[in-house]
């Protein structure tokens, strides 16, 4: 089998019944990894393809999955043919302004040439609230049921969705490796030809006082960095990857119980 086939066997066989998972509490969300963990397992022993699962919650059952560049109002203001120059001029800025009033020491610069700069860069900007291109997610359940649960007052009474999604290991892209394999520096971040999940690595020295690698370290971050030729296309309606998705949806008083146990175990923004 091929991916594409690999990918229809795993909705039809693991994640469509998963659709009418129930999740209610906090407990919920953690056997919802684990039943993601089961199919891994059981894809490793009958079919030898590894996968991982990846995490995003969202507040309003309903919405596909877009960059920050496609997402309105932002998203109505803009020319979205023009989507990777505007975030290449974004990424730009948010340097300019970083070191005019920070300094150049303040922007994190370590990931391998040609284009582990340019990587860099886009990773900080995400963070920093610059519309991009990539699209947010964790390998931590819990962590990203923070974002379906956080309060707000436009969709407080809305039922919230919570997605799975099931990475193969061959797509995820580490920054180094020493297993000869594919490397997210190789690859320039405002012209790609192919989809993949950027494993960020994070370092522990003085982190605190890089604001960008502690969010990502808190919340388990990784990011999916888009094709050219689907860059419009929702991640939940790519080919392939829809097939290696599930939502389910969870209800508004169910998002008030997870959050008061999230704020019990100190998890927050």
């Amino acid at each position: 089998m091929n991916y594409y086939q690999i990918a229809e066997h795993i909705q039809e066989k693991y994640l469509k019944p998963l659709e009418s998972f129930e999740i209610n509490n906090l407990q919920d969300v953690s056997s919802f990894h684990d039943e993601l963990i089961k199919i891994n397992v059981d894809l490793i022993t009958k079919v030898g393809f590894p996968v991982m699962p990846h995490y995003r919650g969202e507040q309003n059952y309903g919405w596909d999955i877009l960059p920050g560049i496609f997402r309105p109002p932002f998203s109505t203001e803009i020319d979205l043919s023009m989507a990777r120059e505007i975030e290449k001029n974004g990424a730009e800025i948010f340097k300019r302004k970083v070191i005019e009033n920070y300094g150049e020491d303040q922007l994190f610069k370590h990931s391998k040439k040609p284009y582990g700069e340019d990587w860099d860069l886009m990773f900080q900007a995400q963070h920093a609230g610059i519309k991009t291109n990539l699209i947010d997610l964790s390998t931590s359940s819990v962590s990203s049921s923070y974002f379906m649960c956080e309060p707000s007052d436009k969709h407080e009474h809305s039922d919230g969705q919570f997605w799975g999604l099931l990475v193969p290991h061959d797509f995820i892209l580490n920054e180094t490796s020493d297993y000869g394999k594919l490397l997210y520096p190789n690859f320039n971040p405002f012209d790609l030809d192919s989809s993949f999940v950027c494993n960020v690595p994070t370092y522990i020295n003085d982190i605190d006082q890089r604001t960008y690698q502690f969010r990502l370290f808190r919340q388990h971050g990784r990011l999916f960095a888009s094709s050219n030729s689907d860059l419009e296309v929702p991640l939940n309606k790519k080919e392939f990857w829809k097939n290696m998705i599930v939502r389910v949806r969870v209800k508004a008083e169910a998002k008030k119980v997870i959050f008061e146990e999230l704020k019990a175990n100190g998890i927050d923004k």
